[in-house]
């Protein structure tokens, strides 16, 4: 159950923290008229398809108790602290920089 449920948390987490990177005021001064919301949504498909894949690639532990609830809250943090970054390397390859 604890399995299916961070399978189902993490995808929700990963959204909520790429929704609080779309509230800085982001330009492109390479490009002007770029597409912030294509951008932004282009990264979040990327970020999003990583993040299942590296969940995949998760062995599932024998791990049982609060020490690995412990341990299941940090690697969804991390996940969260991951997706973040990599939608800021996304948004930059790109040509945008956060004001």
């Amino acid at each position: 159950m604890t399995r299916l449920l961070s399978t189902n948390v993490l995808p929700l987490l990963i959204c909520a923290a790429l929704g609080a990177c779309a509230s800085p005021h982001w330009v492109n001064p390479k490009t002007p008229s770029a597409d912030l919301q294509a951008d932004l949504a282009a990264c979040e498909k990327d970020v999003m398809r990583t993040a299942r894949l590296e969940q995949r690639m998760t062995l599932p532990g024998g791990c049982a108790g609060a020490h690995c609830a412990a341990q299941e809250e940090q690697q969804r943090l991390q996940a969260t602290a991951g997706a973040v970054a990599a939608q800021k390397r996304c948004m930059a390859q790109r040509g945008w920089r956060q004001d």
